[in-house]
């Protein structure tokens, strides 16, 4: 089942963030709460862990690109 990966809020007054980089590839498989990338927000970097185990299927997202919070980024299956 393909799922969605959003921009989480990661700080009280976040609104936008930037992909800092993937550290996941698209085809790639993750355990639950692995590092799946680095958000860039208010000139602070912050990992984004994955909620659930899956693989990476789609980039939506690249890197150095600034999306809104609650943003799709990438989609994923679930393992």
């Amino acid at each position: 089942m393909e799922k969605e990966i959003t921009l989480p809020r990661l700080g009280e007054t976040m609104e936008k963030g930037n992909i800092s980089k993937w550290l996941i590839k698209e085809d790639e498989t993750f355990e639950r709460g692995q590092t799946i990338a680095e958000i860039e927000s208010d000139k602070t970097i912050v990992e984004l862990p994955a909620l659930e185990a899956g693989k990476l299927v789609k980039i939506l997202v690249n890197e150095g690109q600034e999306i809104e919070v609650g943003g799709v980024i990438a989609t994923f299956e679930t393992l």
